[in-house]
């Protein structure tokens, strides 16, 4: 009987988007921090999307572009992008707790994928596995970071993977949004009343808001018309 936990890889994001939208109300955040999360939240999309684009499963061992950086470029994907909503939460508790809450939620995913690598393709598999580290890049994996596109091909980057991407975005603006709006209210507070400018900002918040429910609506939609490419992906791609 397969042992279940309550947190996984699937509901992870939704318990950080959540987190991190609470904490932003009651954290702060400078302009610098900010610069840096969009830019690794960015980071994160690109990955996201170059290794859908180079993966084709279930052929051969995928050992090339992307891959030969990091053997899970999806895992490290989702944990930058993870992280720069921990980041642009302002709670420095939640971003020192998220290594740990990724770990936990996405071993039990690793292991079993790359047992099945294993028991798939032997021997090289643990020639790939001795050079290319796991998630994390190192010194000698980013050399290979000239041959990232080697293997990509836009055609396989699918509607659903244009919707994640968007959502990402849409996520980091809205967390931004709420510091913005709390700075002007916490401004306004001598003042006993908004200005006009902070009123502006308490209604352009509106539109980050309904684009979230939007896409989480439509999120439903394309997953149930589109074919099952979930978010297991078995580390093969063409020769």
């Amino acid at each position: 009987m397969t042992k279940r936990y309550f947190l996984t890889r699937r509901n992870l994001r939704d318990l950080v988007i959540a987190l991190s939208a609470g904490s932003a109300m009651f954290f702060n955040t400078g302009s610098a921090i900010q610069y840096t999360a969009f830019g690794m939240l960015c980071l994160g999309c690109f990955i996201h999307c170059v290794s859908k684009g180079t993966l084709i499963r279930n052929v051969v061992l995928c050992t090339e572009g992307i891959y030969r950086v990091v053997r899970h470029p999806y895992y490290l994907a989702n944990y930058l992008i993870d992280w720069s909503f921990c980041l642009l939460s302002g709670n420095l508790f939640l971003l020192l707790l998220y290594p740990f809450l990724f770990f936990f939620a996405y071993g039990p995913t690793i292991r079993s994928e790359e047992q099945a690598l294993f028991a798939e393709h032997g021997d090289s598999f643990i020639k790939s596995a001795l050079k290319t580290p796991q998630i994390f890049p190192d010194i000698g994996s980013l050399r290979n970071t000239g041959i990232l596109l080697n293997g990509f091909s836009a055609k396989r980057v699918t509607r659903k993977e244009c919707f994640r991407t968007t959502k990402f975005l849409v996520v980091g603006i809205f967390l931004a949004s709420i510091h913005g709006i709390n700075n002007g209210i916490i401004s306004s507070l001598y003042k006993n009343r908004l200005s006009p400018a902070q009123d502006l900002e308490s209604f352009l918040l509106i539109i980050p808001v309904s684009l979230l429910i939007v896409f989480y609506i439509a999120r439903a939609v394309v997953l149930s018309m589109s074919d099952k490419d979930g978010d297991v992906h078995r580390r093969t791609c063409t020769p």
